[in-house]
């Protein structure tokens, strides 16, 4: 039975339902196999030596809602890989238009005050503000955006960038995981561009623009309520408060009230404060990132 949080608008059908061929003569012949990319049971904690943390000139694809998200749940991994010369690209669906009740406020303001809080929040990371793609959609309405056009935009990237791993917002495994709006749209769009990627004959336009099938290898899911996968981020955590700080329009009065005099002031005071917050976790006297690890969306 699917587990949906009352406030879901729209259901998804179980996941063996998209492979009745597959799953009739798995019935007929008594046969019990996995399907891949079929995600039927939750994921046991990694034990295996392929440790994020010593990866070198690895291509990382980070595909995210919105312009902060990856900051807050993954900055500090994306330090660590950025630190060892991994080269880092981040997809970003929306515009972040919509978070400010600032009456003197506009969409069209918000987004370009969102848009230099990323390139600033990047940059303290070690990630180049030209590895940034945004498609621009407004905040809020990525459920009600053309589900097959940004599956085919996001496959598009996927394909170009054929990352060695992915990081998104995590579905849920093996029920729907509940997140707000954008944060529940982008999981899903992320998986099903995965697998869109993967496959030539979904949107062969793709392969008409010369970008070949590409079976992405790995995921790290992030906002998990499974995670089975935990990155030691110490070493790096003033840098991921700091980068976390320059998102400055999310935090506070700067919401109802944006100020941008004495920005860095203001940034400085808040990353203190972010070190000792919820945002920085804190797991036997270190301070971690945790994911759901998952290679079974490459295809």
């Amino acid at each position: 039975m699917r587990q949906l949080h009352p406030r879901t608008t729209r259901m998804r059908r179980p996941a063996v339902m998209r492979y009745p061929g597959a799953l009739g003569i798995c019935l007929v012949f008594g046969l019990t196999v996995a399907v891949h990319a079929q995600v039927a049971t939750p994921e046991p904690p990694y034990t295996g030596s392929d440790r994020i943390e010593q990866w070198t000139n690895k291509k990382i694809l980070v595909m995210t809602p919105h312009p902060d998200d990856e900051t807050f749940s993954a900055g500090g991994t994306l330090a660590l890989l950025a630190r060892r010369g991994n080269q880092i690209r981040i997809l970003i669906y929306t515009s972040d238009n919509a978070g400010s009740n600032d009456p003197t406020m506009t969409k069209e303001r918000l987004a370009a005050i969102r848009k230099q809080e990323e390139e600033d929040a990047c940059a303290i990371l070690g990630i180049a503000k030209e590895n940034i793609t945004w498609l621009g959609y407004d905040d809020g309405m990525l459920e009600y955006v053309d589900a097959k056009e940004l599956t085919k935009q996001v496959a598009r990237e996927i394909r170009r960038h054929r990352p060695d791993a992915a990081f998104s917002i995590d579905p849920g495994a093996p029920f729907e995981q509940w997140h707000k709006s954008d944060h529940r749209a982008g999981a899903f769009i992320t998986v099903d561009a995965m697998r869109a990627a993967a496959w030539r004959l979904y949107f062969p336009e793709l392969e008409a623009e010369g970008l070949a099938h590409y079976s992405v290898p790995v995921a790290f899911l992030f906002y998990s309520s499974q995670p089975n996968y935990t990155v030691d981020v110490t070493e790096v955590a003033e840098l991921k408060a700091r980068a976390a700080a320059a998102h400055t329009s999310q935090f506070g009065t700067q919401v109802t009230h944006y100020d941008a005099a004495n920005l860095d002031e203001k940034r400085q005071s808040l990353a203190k404060a972010l070190l000792n917050s919820p945002l920085v976790v804190r797991q036997e006297g270190r301070v971690v990132e945790k994911f759901r690890r998952s290679t079974r969306y490459g295809g």
